[in-house]
């Protein structure tokens, strides 16, 4: 698949995540979560995770088999690892509520 189309998608669900993750947060902070919202919250965070890492994983190796591109990899590296220490700040999040 082409790297431009990988990285549009890649930024459509960056979007979804972040949303999810901000609706999360406030909920945390605003209501007491019974174990049925908390499983439900998690088990959406985590779909929406895999397909993020998904789409990362081919963008991260399309970079990786072009000379060209191989630079760029450590900065979308870097900018992948932002979205897990989110998605694993929210986790803790969850399962502290």
């Amino acid at each position: 698949m082409d790297i431009d189309i990988l990285k549009a998608k890649r930024k459509s669900l960056r979007a979804a995540f972040s949303m999810g993750c901000n609706g999360i947060s406030n909920r945390i902070e605003t209501e007491t979560l019974g174990n049925n919202e908390v499983n439900a919250l998690y088990k959406q965070l985590q779909n929406k995770f895999s397909l993020l890492e998904t789409t990362q994983e081919e963008i991260s190796d399309l970079l990786l088999m072009s000379d060209e591109l191989k630079n760029t990899y450590l900065e979308d590296f870097s900018k992948a690892e932002e979205y897990l220490d989110k998605f694993c700040q929210i986790c803790s999040l969850l399962e502290a509520s």
